[in-house]
């Protein structure tokens, strides 16, 4: 486990545009020390109900290791396809059993609210997340996935905008970074260069 504080652990990344990269987002860090955002699992459990895949679920240690398990291996066919790979093939049997394992079923309660229910919810998200994988990797949201501009953000996004031009997996996070990191390196120059300092503003 890394030394991350508890709220980084568990800040769990949303709003990338797709439930599978979403997914993925539960490893960060991946090109310098990874963090792993799933380590037990209630994580599990929590990131399926935060995502709306799986509600009123307990995931047990086995299904915490599935999860892992496939997540890595959409990683890896993932950017097996978007670099015009051949993909592992041991990565692409898992996805494919998992992808015919059934699906949460839409269900209404007392309430008339709707929920998704299956033969183990935990499971069936999982399987869930197989199938959107294929969806993605196979058709045309693949040439929209991005990569964060943060050179030490490992996460991917689907670019929505009009012009395809976004750069960051969230401007709240990257972005501000990135515009923090411009506004103090231009200070230093200016120091650097025996110039005043910027205004506050």
């Amino acid at each position: 486990m890394s030394s991350a504080t508890t709220t980084e652990v568990h800040d769990f990344r949303l709003g990338l545009g797709h439930p599978v990269l979403e997914f993925l987002a539960t490893r960060a860090r991946r090109y310098d020390e990874p963090l792993e955002r799933l380590a037990e699992p209630a994580d599990l459990t929590r990131w399926l109900e935060l995502s709306r895949l799986a509600d009123g679920t307990r995931c047990s240690r086995d299904t915490l290791a599935d999860a892992h398990e496939l997540r890595e291996a959409i990683y890896r066919t993932l950017t097996a396809a978007r670099e015009s790979r051949r993909p592992d093939r041991r990565d692409l049997r898992l996805l494919n059993d998992w992808a015919r394992q059934p699906t949460p079923s839409p269900q209404l309660d007392g309430s008339l609210k709707a929920v998704l229910t299956g033969p183990d919810p935990s499971r069936a998200a999982l399987a869930a997340l197989a199938r959107a994988a294929i969806e993605l990797i196979a058709g045309p949201g693949l040439s929209r996935i991005r990569n964060c501009a943060n050179p030490g953000c490992s996460l991917m996004f689907i670019d929505h905008s009009r012009p395809g031009r976004r750069r960051w997996c969230s401007m709240e996070r990257c972005g501000n970074r990135a515009k923090t990191a411009r506004y103090r390196q231009q200070r230093r120059r200016e120091r650097a260069r025996g110039g005043t300092a910027l205004d506050h503003r």
